[in-house]
């Protein structure tokens, strides 16, 4: 499966001569280590297609880059909003009788759908036996092509819906994808795609929500894109909002002829302003962590060890600034996350730091709260608590204007 869009874009296959936002060689996200090494790196360039508008990356990691060294690698998705979107679902073809879910995150919606008297099945696209590595959304994702669809479309028949979430953003083929997913559609079924709305991030300009596990980046208007080329008819696009980021969800039926050609629009102000602030962000967040972190550098906590977490470090080259890295999950616990000089350590430890001043949050905002009610005795004793997300009030980016 190709891996690499230097010659086109993803979507559209026009060729792409943007200025990129480079990123550098960062360390991957998720191979967290026992010694601190950094044994996985990818260069991140992003760019937008000037035809289509497509975010992505220039070069995608190969699937055995990304793949987890550690078991206990988990997402977790948006749920909340899957009663509504079942709804809406059915709506559309009430007299449905099966649904397929073609990825990880699909037992809650095959759970609703079940309760609305529709037969569920899961297709399970994990790679066997792959010489200790831990199968996870990359090998599964290079999976969603025709010639490995092909068996389970046989065997199991087709479906009035078929569901796919959180799965396209990270393939670097979404229109093959799409398109080998019609396989598994009876003629008049419904193709359910969720995939996480760039829009919020791209605004605030919040670099901590690019990954390399991420090859695309869409929005309502490339998402729309994607279903046309692939061979579909949107029937319904949906937005579920997050604080962070919405939850975009298309329905789409297949579609007979062509796709309408879509003249270049040229490259979008969003991306843009996105592209050329990171350079001035980075040096001006470098100054002002080293300011905080003292002589010594023993006065910063980064709390929520996530990829966001990682991201921010490495992307903005300051992971060498933190001198806790705090995650109260057990797992975890011990752990280098990559590029850190430090290991992963449990918020007991934190709030026994009598060194620390500033405490930066990578957690959800609807955690927060419960984080901060945890550490309550640093802010008694006057540690500043600021969030690495660039839309929320307090973000550690907030003041940092020329």
């Amino acid at each position: 499966m190709p891996t690499r869009s230097s010659s086109g874009c993803r979507l559209c296959g026009q060729p792409i001569t943007t200025q990129p936002l480079t990123l550098g060689v960062l360390p991957v996200c998720n191979r967290f280590t026992r010694d601190g090494r950094v044994d996985h790196s990818w260069a991140l360039d992003i760019v937008e297609c000037e035809a289509c508008r497509l975010v992505q990356l220039r070069e995608a990691p190969p699937p055995e880059i990304v793949a987890p060294a550690v078991p206990w690698i988990r997402y977790r998705e948006p749920e909340s909003h899957l009663d509504a979107l079942v709804e809406r679902l059915v709506s559309f073809r009430p007299l449905a009788g099966r649904a397929l879910g073609t990825g990880p995150f699909e037992q809650p919606l095959l759970t609703r759908l079940a309760g609305r008297g529709l037969q569920i099945e899961s297709l399970d696209l994990e790679e066997k036996g792959c010489g200790g590595r831990h199968p996870y959304l990359e090998t599964w994702q290079a999976r969603l092509n025709a010639a490995d669809l092909a068996a389970p479309a046989a065997s199991l028949g087709t479906f009035d819906i078929v569901s796919c979430r959180y799965l396209i953003e990270h393939t670097s083929a979404p229109v093959d994808a799409l398109q080998a997913l019609k396989t598994l559609l009876s003629p008049q079924g419904l193709l359910l795609i969720e995939v996480p709305d760039s829009s919020k991030f791209l605004a605030a300009r919040d670099y901590c929500f690019l990954w390399e596990e991420h090859s695309c980046y869409f929005v309502e208007e490339t998402l729309r894109r994607l279903a046309e080329e692939s061979g579909y008819r949107v029937l319904a696009l949906l937005r579920y909002p997050g604080a962070l980021e919405d939850a975009l969800a298309a329905v789409l039926t297949p579609a007979e002829g062509s796709p309408a050609a879509v003249s270049p629009r040229g490259s979008s102000s969003l991306f843009q302003a996105y592209r050329d602030d990171f350079a001035p962000t980075r040096a001006r967040l470098r100054g002002k962590l080293a300011t905080l972190a003292g002589p010594d550098g023993d006065r910063i906590a980064l709390f929520g060890i996530g990829h966001h977490a990682i991201m921010f470090a490495n992307a903005f080259g300051v992971a060498d600034m933190f001198a806790l890295a705090v995650d109260d999950d057990r797992d975890k616990a011990g752990f280098f996350p990559p590029g850190f000089a430090v290991p992963v350590i449990g918020s007991d430890r934190l709030l026994a730091d009598g060194q620390i001043t500033t405490c930066l949050f990578a957690v959800a905002p609807h955690i927060e709260g419960k984080v901060r009610e945890k550490l309550a005795p640093l802010a008694a004793r006057g540690v500043e608590f600021r969030s690495i997300y660039a839309a929320l009030d307090n973000a550690i980016t907030k003041d940092l204007a020329p």
